[in-house]
């Protein structure tokens, strides 16, 4: 499990970015992650010679000065290498067929995968309508015992067991008809709220490892034979007026989820 700059056991809030498009501040990362989608992909091999910066530039619609920066951070990373006079060379390309989440944007995992080319499906698909328990009435504002919709399965990424997730809805968000009607197995239940006009707004995410045992639900759920560390993502969601819509839990297996985070200078204590 590759983890780059997480916060583990803290909460990062995540603002909506719904158009996908190249508008963060910091540029130059967006244009890391496009290009190693590419790598991802295996557009190209190791030893090859990678477009130039003016192509990336053209395809991307950005300056050839923010594709340079993007590049000489994957240069940092290892993934490519400049030779003076010949070009960027592949050295090796981004480790497997994995999502990735940046905790600075909220993005669903469908589009990360769309964007790597990446199949998802589902696995002991639930849809069921329960009562509250303690901890998701407390995420969730809401009464111990209220009415909540419960979408729990696991999720497959190219056919392979990644995780297992349990997403609960207040049923004044959004009903459990209307949950059997939109909901897709290839898909979140972020899309699905979304899609009916559920106005979410941004999200809070607590980032943890922990140890799954084979014989507990998740274990069992994920098909594991002996204990696995495993990085678990508890995340509700907040509509546009800061009320919860929505509470998850995910427990991602290792090799199958890389999260990082992309943090500006704020604030530093000058020294004397």
């Amino acid at each position: 499990m590759r983890c780059d700059r997480v916060w583990f056991g803290k909460e990062a809030e995540i603002g909506a970015n719904r158009d996908g498009a190249l508008k963060n501040n910091l540029l130059y990362v967006e244009v890391e992650e496009r290009i190693e989608d590419r790598l991802v992909r295996g557009h190209y091999k190791a030893g090859e010679r990678i477009p130039p910066e003016a192509e990336f530039a053209r395809d991307l619609g950005v300056s050839r000065a923010t594709v340079r920066a993007g590049m000489g951070r994957l240069v940092e990373r290892g993934v490519l290498e400049r030779r003076q006079g010949s070009g960027t060379f592949l050295v090796r390309p981004p480790g497997g067929a994995r999502l990735r989440n940046g905790l600075e944007r909220l993005e669903t995992y469908t589009v990360q995968a769309e964007r790597l080319d990446l199949s998802l499906d589902s696995r002991n698909l639930r849809i069921e309508s329960a009562g509250a328990g303690a901890e998701e009435a407390e995420a969730l504002d809401v009464f111990p015992g209220s009415r909540v919709v419960k979408v729990s399965r696991v999720l497959l990424v190219e056919g392979e067991s990644a995780a297992w997730m349990v997403d609960i809805v207040p049923e004044d968000v959004v009903g459990e008809t209307t949950v059997r009607e939109h909901f897709r197995p290839e898909a979140m239940v972020l899309d699905m709220l979304v899609s009916v006009g559920v106005p979410v707004g941004f999200s809070k995410l607590l980032i943890d490892a922990e140890m799954i045992e084979p014989d507990g639900e998740v274990g069992k759920s994920l098909g594991l034979y002996a204990p696995s560390a495993a990085l678990s993502l508890i995340e509700t969601m907040h509509l546009s007026d800061g009320r919860p819509a929505q509470w998850s839990r995910n427990v991602f297996l290792p090799g199958h989820l890389d999260l990082h985070v992309i943090r500006e200078l704020f604030e530093v204590r000058k020294l004397s």
